[in-house]
């Protein structure tokens, strides 16, 4: 694990190298950080984090739409198959997505596919945030009864915990 970046390191940071150090705190969306380094310097990692939400509300709904795509099926096929990035393999184990009983697998397999069937894009969730199994069942078994539109917004604003939780373990925010 790299050293966490001061606020001073950070805006010492070229573009390139602030690029490579971000380009997935939004999965799989490097376009973000590449966005984002040409408004060095940050005053804060508050800053910083408004900025790469901003950047995400400011996109287009086809882009947004784009991005909940790159989201992988929570103990979906990729965690089987090792294809996650180094984050949601991360944070699929910090919940125990990884070590799921064989009903549970299917449980949320199947609430997994019922729901991008209706959506068109996978269900995301900050499971950091949610913390457990449990919570991550009952939040998939809740939402699946919203609007498309209301699903949109609440999946981003799922992605930008996320993305303010991976910001936050690159940077030392003391």
């Amino acid at each position: 694990m790299r050293p966490k970046l001061t606020l001073q390191q950070l805006n010492a940071l070229s573009p390139g190298e602030f690029h490579k150090t971000f380009e997935n705190v939004i999965e799989c969306w490097p376009e973000a950080a590449i966005f984002c380094s040409a408004l060095l310097p940050f005053k804060s990692f508050a800053t910083m984090i408004a900025a790469f939400q901003s950047y995400l509300e400011r996109l287009p709904a086809e882009t947004k739409l784009k991005i909940l795509r790159l989201y992988p099926d929570l103990a979906g096929k990729m965690l089987d198959t090792n294809q996650l990035s180094e984050d949601s393999t991360n944070e699929h184990a910090s919940v125990g997505l990884d070590n799921l009983s064989p009903e549970d697998k299917k449980k949320l397999t199947d609430l997994n596919e019922s729901y991008k069937a209706k959506f068109g894009f996978p269900f995301v969730v900050c499971v950091r945030e949610a913390s457990k199994f449990e919570v991550i069942l009952r939040s998939v078994s809740e939402r699946i009864h919203h609007t498309v539109e209301q699903e949109l917004e609440i999946a981003l604003e799922e992605v930008k915990k996320i993305c303010r939780l991976r910001i936050l373990q690159l940077v030392d925010n003391l």
